[in-house]
C-alpha cells in the first residue's frame, strides 16, 4: 500500500484534525511528527508530549511553536543551546524565561531574545548595552525603524513605540512630531520622559505641545 505523504502532511496541518488522529500521524515517522509539532492547530497537550520525542527536529519545532505550554518552553530552554535559541525566539515564551535567557553567556541566545517582540522592556534595556554588537546594534536599528514607520502611522501601537523610545538614543523629528499629536496618554508620557532624545530642531516645540495637552499621567 502506497502512503501519500503529502496528503498526510496536509492532514497534520489542517484545522479540525482531531488530537487522536494527530497522535496517530506522529508515530508514522519523523516527517509527520515534525509537521504535527509545528502545526498551529496542534493541542498544547500533544505538543507537551512531543517535547520528549526522540527526533531532534521535532523537539525544535515544539520549542518554536507559540502554542507550546510555558512550562514546556522553560524546560526545553534548559536542555541545550539550540533549543534555548528556539525558545528565545518564541513570542509565547514567558517573561521570566526570556529574562534568564537574556542573561545567558551565549551571544546567540541573547541575540535571539533581542528579536523577540514579547521580551520585557527591562530585558531589552539590558541588552541595549550588550557587548555583542549583533545584539545592541540590532535593537537600536529595530527601535529606529519602529519610530520611523509606526511613528508616522495613524494607528500607533503605543506599547511598541514606548519601548522603541526607551531603546533608542534619538527620536527623529518627523516621528516625534507625529507621536506628539497622538491622543494616547501612554505615548505622550513616554515622549515626555524621553524628551531629551528628541531631535534638537523640534525638541522645545514638542515639549511645549505635550505640556499644553496636560496628559492624564503625571510627568516630570
Amino acid at each position: 500500500m502506497t502512503v501519500d505523504l503529502k496528503a498526510l502532511k496536509r492532514e497534520a496541518r489542517k484545522q479540525g484534525t482531531s488530537a487522536e488522529r494527530l497522535a496517530e500521524l506522529v508515530v508514522l515517522g519523523p516527517e509527520l511528527s515534525r509537521e504535527v509539532a509545528r502545526g498551529q492547530h496542534t493541542p498544547p497537550q500533544l505538543l507537551q508530549a512531543l517535547a520528549s520525542h526522540p527526533d531532534t527536529l521535532t523537539v525544535e519545532a515544539v520549542a518554536s511553536n507559540p502554542h507550546t505550554p510555558p512550562q514546556t518552553l522553560e524546560a526545553l530552554s534548559l536542555k541545550n543551546t539550540a533549543l534555548a535559541k528556539k525558545v528565545a525566539h518564541n513570542k509565547s515564551t514567558p517573561g521570566p524565561t526570556l529574562e534568564r535567557l537574556g542573561n545567558s553567556q551565549s551571544d546567540q541566545i541573547r541575540e535571539a531574545v533581542s528579536y523577540n517582540p514579547s521580551a520585557p522592556l527591562h530585558v531589552l534595556l539590558m541588552l541595549r548595552d550588550d557587548p555583542n554588537a549583533a545584539v545592541s546594534d540590532h535593537l537600536l536599528l529595530r527601535s529606529m525603524t519602529l519610530l520611523n514607520v509606526h511613528g508616522k502611522a495613524k494607528d500607533v501601537p503605543a506599547e511598541k513605540l514606548v519601548r522603541a523610545m526607551a531603546l533608542t538614543d534619538l527620536i527623529p523629528a518627523e516621528a516625534a512630531a507625529r507621536l506628539s499629536e497622538c491622543s494616547d496618554p501612554d505615548i505622550q508620557l513616554g515622549l515626555l520622559e524621553n524628551i531629551e532624545k528628541v531631535a534638537l530642531s523640534v525638541r522645545n516645540e514638542i515639549r511645549q505641545r505635550l505640556l499644553s495637552k496636560e496628559p492624564t499621567h503625571d510627568h516630570p
